[in-house]
């Protein structure tokens, strides 16, 4: 009895005092049904005294009966799934419940009330027994097996595979083999670079040349000269440029008469860093000189002045010129997509004897001249002869077509002009030429140009379109010319020498700049524009196996890249120089001149490289034909022609059309 009365006491001092933090701590539950309900003998209106009375004797009844039933409930073992996330062999466990009654510490009336029925969240079915099975709610408390728990399996830590491929090795320059097919190239990574920052100023200081210079009230020297010359050493401010920077716009002459000047024939120098320059940039270098003309803004001109005639855009599908363009660049609209595949089917022999031009495209043609005599137009979509003139010879060098007309070398010293009428050919001209032809005819608006004679009876003619014998000649080479670039309003002239000469014959050859980088030109120059570093550049091969980037506005020389093997022929687009000879293609970066890839071609080719913005496509003298990405210079497709090129092939869109022995053939990229 003593033993029950002394726990009585401790039940009651702990009631009281747990009691007294649950209130202090906003513990109290929702009052649990007892076995014996104490009923209040009347409702009152609570007060802190009667509210404290009350809740002291619930309490009591409470404690009493936890301590009565304490003593009479049997612990018991109740069975417990393992979730069906644990490992196979894990050990079992085992739930282990004690029941215990929930002891009200709250009147029903207290604000701290948790409501009896407050939905739990769905659950999967429980194994647990269910309420009814119990004499009193219970907690089930698990006993969870003391064996070591298995050991973790390792979290692999996730790689994520790299957005890019790692840092190219300089590339290396492979010894040509007898094999058409290059060797794997491993993928060249161009460095990231942010977007050059738009810059512009209002205008430039410059100097004048070390002599008297005409100036004009417009961008050419078709325009009227201004009354007065620009006097030597003069301190100018130029104010903006032509859109290919060739010609500035600048002030002052006398009356404040403003004027425009070429570009060469001024120094543009002391000028102050310009707004919008990274902060640290080399100002040094040719990248960020802040004298580069190409900061000024575009000049509109006088409304009052006739604007020059622009050259006629080269038709789609066609390949008017040897290569491609009056710039020489290579560059076309579209390549082929894929793999190469006859698309001619069983159509050879088209001419009695071997194919020797280049291939030129006008509209429906096929154009190319025959060691049999006759010139021969082959339907573009099919094969088949159109129509051929016997010219009783024939030429090497490329046919060209300009507005129309088509421009055939069948002999040393002569030009067979004549126009497309369907199933034949009607003739407009024949020209003679005062010494052997060496130079397709290129062509600004109403001129032809063409490149005769050797060594010291070199020379670049120019002859009106309309009027073959109304010519002018520029006489300075002293070796064999090479296919001229022209630009704007610029003849590139390459021979034993470099020369930007005025394409105004007629007002007198006008020397622009001499090049005094460059000798003995081994391949024709390539004109880009727009350019990457100035507003326009070239590109151009020489004797000592360089090539040379150059202002082509001035003639200073920008870089120079060391190809060390023999240059055959230069391409360009938007972002890199291709370099083909000695069975390699080199891309070259037009911003730093530095080598991005190089691979084998297999052996020399035959034509090529015809570029995109992102494919290279050349063709072996062996009948090799290869499209490289232009990025990595991997290879994207290949077919291969049965037979050797007789001469260099065109491309028209996804065809591309190449000779061989007497038949030409016209292979297509699947669409």
């Amino acid at each position: 009895m003593l033993t029950t009365s002394i726990l009585v006491a401790f039940f009651v001092l702990v009631g009281l005092s747990w009691m007294w933090f649950a209130a202090q701590n906003g513990l109290l539950l929702a009052p649990t049904p007892t076995a014996t309900a104490t009923p209040l003998a009347a409702t009152r209106t609570p007060t802190l005294d009667v509210r404290a009375t009350n809740v002291a004797g619930d309490m009591l009844t409470q404690i009493a009966f936890a301590a009565t039933s304490l003593a009479q409930l049997t612990p018991h073992t109740m069975p417990f799934d393992a979730p069906a996330t644990v490992q196979p062999g894990a050990p079992a466990e085992t739930q282990q419940s004690l029941q215990l009654p929930l002891v009200s510490m709250a009147d029903p009336q207290s604000p701290l009330q948790i409501p009896a029925q407050n939905p739990p969240p769905v659950q999967p079915e429980s194994p647990l027994a269910s309420d009814a099975e119990m004499t009193a709610t219970a907690i089930f408390i698990p006993n969870v097996s003391q064996q070591a728990p298995p050991t973790p399996t390792e979290t692999p830590t996730l790689v994520v595979p790299p957005t890019l491929p790692p840092p190219p090795v300089t590339p290396e320059i492979l010894a040509p083999t007898e094999t058409p097919t290059p060797p794997f190239v491993a993928p060249f990574t161009p460095t990231s670079t942010a977007a050059a920052p738009f810059v512009q100023v209002a205008e430039l200081a410059a100097i004048s040349r070390a002599a008297n210079t005409t100036v004009y009230i417009g961008p050419s020297t078709f325009y009227t000269p201004t009354t007065d010359l620009l006097p030597a050493y003069t301190s100018i401010r130029v104010r903006g440029r032509t859109q290919s920077g060739d010609w500035l716009f600048g002030c002052c002459l006398n009356n404040n008469q403003l004027f425009w000047v070429r570009t060469a024939y001024v120094t543009i120098a002391g000028n102050p860093v310009p707004v919008g320059f990274p902060a640290g940039v080399d100002t040094n270098s040719v990248q960020w000189d802040p004298n580069n003309p190409k900061w000024l803004p575009p000049s509109q001109l006088d409304p009052v002045l006739t604007p020059r005639p622009q050259p006629t855009l080269i038709p789609p599908g066609d390949y008017p010129l040897a290569r491609y363009d009056r710039g020489n660049s290579g560059r076309l609209p579209a390549l082929p997509n894929s793999s190469l595949q006859n698309g001619w089917g069983s159509i050879f022999g088209q001419a009695g004897q071997s194919f020797r031009s280049p291939i030129a495209v006008s509209g429906p043609n096929v154009l190319s001249s025959s060691a049999d005599g006759q010139f021969y137009s082959l339907n573009r979509d099919t094969g088949t002869q159109r129509w051929r003139v016997n010219l009783n010879n024939s030429s090497e060098l490329a046919p060209a077509v300009n507005d129309g007309l088509i421009y055939v070398p069948y002999a040393p010293n002569r030009i067979y002009v004549m126009q497309d009428a369907g199933n034949s050919a009607n003739p407009v001209s024949d020209i003679e030429l005062p010494a052997n032809l060496s130079t397709s005819p290129t062509f600004l608006n109403d001129v032809v140009f063409v490149g005769i004679g050797e060594n010291a009876d070199a020379r670049l003619v120019a002859m009106k379109r309309d009027n073959v014998n109304d010519r002018r000649t520029f006489e300075d080479p002293q070796a064999k010319l090479l296919q001229p670039a022209i630009g704007q309003e610029t003849i590139f002239v390459a021979a034993d020498r470099l020369w930007a000469v005025d394409v105004n014959f007629w007002l007198s050859p006008e020397i622009i700049w001499i090049s005094p980088d460059v000798a003995n030109v081994i391949a024709p120059p390539v004109y880009a524009y727009p350019g990457v570093i100035r507003n326009a550049e070239l590109y151009v091969a020489d004797a000592s196996l360089n090539v040379h980037a150059l202002d082509a506005n001035t003639g200073v020389r920008l870089w120079v890249h060391p190809f060390g093997s023999q240059v055959n022929t230069l391409a360009v687009n938007d972002a890199y120089v291709f370099i083909a000879g000695g069975g390699l293609l080199r891309a070259v970066s037009r911003q730093t001149g530095q080598a991005l890839w190089t691979v084998q071609t297999g052996g020399a080719l035959s034509g090529g490289p015809f570029v995109t913005a992102d494919r290279v496509l050349v063709v072996t003298q062996s009948g090799a034909m290869l499209i490289y990405d232009a990025m990595t210079g991997g290879v994207l497709a290949s077919a291969t022609i049965p037979t050797a090129i007789n001469a260099a092939p065109a491309v028209s869109q996804d065809w591309l059309f190449a000779p061989s022995g007497n038949t030409i053939f016209g292979y297509r990229g699947t669409p």
